[in-house]
């Protein structure tokens, strides 16, 4: 069914693009004409919005065809699309700028059911939404806050009174503005016509981080699907000021903003965040991590188990997150409720997890059998520097780099490239474990060999190694697809070059725990892999998570393949021991 509405969307989306340039009109025309028709059929007697309607559009085709597809569905679902259209319509370049990719309603409702398991009253506390979008959370808040006063007996009247009290909305985009305004009237259209006085609702046009000093400490929940994009210099040092204990490196907008609504919550209030997961693990988010320990108690995670498809025309891995403000001081480490969440909001604990307090990445359960890994690995002393090897990215870039490449061994011989040595791609590596390279000309027409001046230049690696793909996914059979560097590429031509989606184990000491076949090896096992996938939150194999993989001891682990076990039982004897 989801599917199927997606397919639709895009259908009516097209149509709509279709219309807007042959009315030569802009994307608040379109999307103003839709809202009054759709008002005019199912919400009568709501004051007209802000945004224009031309009388021209309304009866549009597409307009029309869009129209019906938003009333076929519920209310905080049809908000959802309509706002997507919105982003859709105004263009790549503005939808990426201000990173207008909207909160399913299914997921809306399992964060906001989450802040009701923790105590939360929605007749009772106020709460803001620091880049509220298309009123994503604001209308069901709205309407839980209608719900709950309703039971106790408030009047239309009240109802309208405390949200407008309670209820606090941001957001860059003037029409996403205006959009969430008319949302809410939509959500509260029974208080709205039997009142008979139009609310001001509080959705305010502006830059919620630079409102810091203003509302900081001064609400008590605080939910948000934080826009997510890297930022530029310019935009760093405008706020660097305010955040300047989490900005590391080129920050990810969604960091600041995750800080932003720690600092607006009074002391015991709540935040529930809709984010990628990369904070949980990434190096630049080290200094992110610790100021969530030593100011808040992370409460809950939710990994969001269906990541294709959870916002349009994004492929990121998602995380639902609940922590309360408390100025705790540097707690060693914290114990949270970990969840398996399905795009239809459903979801399954699957236990606790412990949270150092030391910028090292949150080893996060994906499974519930994940609990039982982490508790052995919580142990575990060992890491790739103690088999004896070091981490490093490949140093050629392909598409930045000009000293000259060759198709082939023969092509580099005939160039007389005596300093060229093997060029290693991702795409090398198979999915049995071995390292595909013969040196002749490749179907893909990646060039195998390079010549950087020198087999002494600092990119060439000349011991002993493994490589990995750089670049993987959760929905790939492995993470750590790895494979052992063969001696004769060594001997024959000195060394070789991985190309900046690999990354390469370097053996660095004379006898090591294991050979490069045999490390490889023991990367691909199930107890090995599992843990990675707990302390990976982004699609990149890193330097900085590879050197936080917790090994089994190495003379265990040599103890049990000597007793005739294979590598992956002997690994999951030699942590668990």
């Amino acid at each position: 069914m989801a599917a199927l509405k997606k397919t639709c969307f895009q259908r009516c989306v097209r149509g709509l693009r279709k219309t807007l340039h042959e009315h030569q009109v802009t994307p608040q025309a379109v999307i103003g004409a839709a809202l009054a028709s759709w008002c005019s059929a199912s919400f009568p007697g709501l004051p007209r919005s802000r945004l224009p309607a031309p009388d021209t559009l309304r009866n549009a085709p597409a307009v029309v065809d869009f129209v019906d597809f938003i009333k076929s569905g519920e209310l905080l679902e049809s908000t959802y699309w309509f706002a997507s259209a919105y982003a859709q319509l105004a263009g790549d370049e503005c939808r990426k700028k201000l990173a207008m990719f909207f909160t399913p309603p299914s997921l809306t409702k399992r964060l906001l059911d989450d802040l009701a398991v923790t105590g939360i009253d929605f007749s009772d506390r106020n709460f803001c939404d620091p880049a509220c979008g298309g009123a994503a959370f604001l209308a069901p808040i709205a309407m839980r806050m209608r719900d709950a006063l309703r039971g106790k007996g408030a009047t239309h009247a009240q109802v309208l009174e405390h949200v407008q009290a309670h209820l606090l909305g941001i957001d860059k985009d003037e029409t996403l503005c205006n959009l969430s305004r008319h949302f809410l009237l939509m959500a509260l259209h029974d208080e709205v016509v039997a009142v008979g006085v139009v609310p001001q609702f509080q959705v305010t046009l502006g830059d919620s981080l630079l409102m810091v000093p203003i509302l900081a400490g001064t609400l008590d929940v605080v939910v948000c699907n934080p826009p997510f994009r890297k930022m530029s210099s310019v935009e760093v040092e405008s706020y660097f000021n305010e955040f300047s204990d989490i900005i590391a490196g080129q920050p990810n907008l969604y960091t600041l903003f995750i800080m932003l609504c720690v600092k607006l919550l009074v002391p015991g209030g709540t935040c529930a965040l809709v984010t990628p997961t990369s904070f949980l693990s990434g190096q630049y988010f080290s200094k992110l991590r610790t100021f969530l320990m030593t100011q808040t108690k992370v409460i809950s995670i939710g990994m969001v188990s269906d990541r294709q498809g959870v916002f349009i025309d994004v492929e990121q891995e998602t995380a639902l997150t609940l922590a309360r403000r408390e100025d705790n001081g540097h707690a060693l480490s914290t114990v949270a409720e970990v969840s398996v969440v399905s795009r239809d909001g459903n979801y399954v604990d699957v236990g606790k997890c412990s949270l150092p307090n030391s910028g090292a990445a949150w080893p996060i359960p994906r499974a519930e059998s994940d609990v039982a890994l982490l508790r052995s690995a919580a142990t575990a002393q060992a890491r790739l520097a103690d088999y004896g090897y070091t981490v490093r990215i490949g140093g050629f870039v392909w598409n930045r780099d000009t000293r000259p490449t060759y198709p082939s061994a023969r092509s580099a011989a005939q160039a007389k490239g005596e300093a060229a040595v093997p060029l290693l791609w991702s795409s090398d590596i198979a999915a049995d474990g071995s390292l595909r390279f013969d040196g002749l000309p490749k179907p893909n027409k990646e060039h195998c060999f390079v010549n950087l001046g020198s087999k002494s230049h600092q990119s060439v690696v000349r011991r002993p190694s493994v490589l990995l793909q750089r670049v993987t996914s959760n929905e790939q059979p492995k993470r750590l697809v790895a494979a052992a560097v063969p001696k004769v590429i060594l001997d024959t031509y000195g060394g070789f070059v991985g190309e900046n989606h690999t990354v390469i184990l370097e053996q660095v000491v004379s006898e090591p725990a294991l050979s490069p076949k045999q490390l490889a090896q023991l990367l691909g096992t199930p107890t090995v892999e599992r843990y990675f996938r707990c302390i990976s939150g982004a699609t990149n194999v890193s330097i900085f998570e590879l050197n936080q993989l917790r090994l089994p001891d190495p003379n265990r682990l040599k103890m049990h393949l000597t007793q005739g076990l294979d590598i992956a039982e002997a690994a999951r004897k030699a942590l668990s021991d």
